[in-house]
């Protein structure tokens, strides 16, 4: 029978804050590079959107493998290069296909939980922003009923495709270990969160007024500018947060070129 995957006692609160910083220096250092991955990766998941609709979440799990390679030999002193993002289909996909399916049923879970508590319909929520006739306190009764369903999904998935990855874990394996190392960091996880929003608001009030001063064809254009390096920064905080939780005595301090 196959041993649980231990992790390291609870990070103290305040590193939650220094995987971001990590992140962004990782970014940094080859920033061209994560660009091109990223908007590689966005895209195809927009092109698997169109074709397949929810199914593409499906597909998520596989590609975001890829950031964890690309930052893996980056750590190493080697170039993130475009073919780690297929890295994982080289990986064991038989673990981490369900994770996309565990994520898609979960969203859809949640969400038809919360439209059951709010009394609301699916077309009403949909035509919220077309017609803005739905009831504040309905809408606002869907967006917590659903998050507060998707936190131990958020929880369930946040180490497990790293742990598929690096520690050969089973599906099983690495829900069970990912579920455990958030509950026990939960405090740390949560500042990293707040950090991230910050960066995101930070990001969002710099470019505003551009937008603004911009014409109408080149927002699109500012906005991609702005979603492509947080996203980018979001997919390597991935690889941060697992190391500084699963491999503390690897600390990664280190980075080729992020000195």
């Amino acid at each position: 029978m196959s041993q649980p995957i231990a992790f390291y006692a609870p990070v103290p609160a305040r590193e939650g804050a220094e995987w971001v910083q990590l992140s962004w220096r990782i970014f940094r250092a080859h920033w061209p590079r994560y660009i091109g991955l990223t908007s590689l990766y966005l895209l195809l998941m927009q092109m698997c959107a169109a074709i397949v609709g929810p199914l593409c979440m499906l597909l998520n799990p596989i590609l975001s493998v890829g950031f964890l390679a690309a930052a893996w030999h980056h750590e190493r002193g080697e170039l993130p290069e475009v073919k780690h993002l297929f890295a994982g289909f080289k990986s064991n996909l038989r673990a981490l296909l369900p994770l996309g399916g565990v994520h898609l049923i979960g969203l859809l879970v949640a969400l038809t939980v919360g439209l059951l508590a709010s009394g609301l319909t699916l077309d009403q929520l949909k035509g919220f922003e077309e017609q803005g006739n739905v009831p504040q306190e309905a809408l606002m009764r869907v967006m917590l009923v659903t998050l507060a369903i998707t936190l131990p999904l958020t929880a369930a998935l946040w180490f497990s495709p790293a742990l598929i990855v690096f520690s050969d874990a089973s599906f099983g394996q690495a829900i069970g270990a990912s579920v455990r190392a958030s509950l026990a960091n939960w405090l740390s996880m949560s500042v990293y969160g707040i950090a991230m929003f910050g960066l995101t608001v930070l990001a969002v009030v710099l470019v505003s007024p551009l937008l603004y001063l911009l014409p109408a064809k080149a927002v699109l254009t500012t906005v991609m500018l702005l979603v492509v390096p947080l996203t980018a920064i979001r997919m390597i905080s991935d690889y941060v947060c697992y190391r500084r939780v699963f491999h503390r005595e690897e600390r990664v301090d280190k980075v080729a070129g992020a000195a």
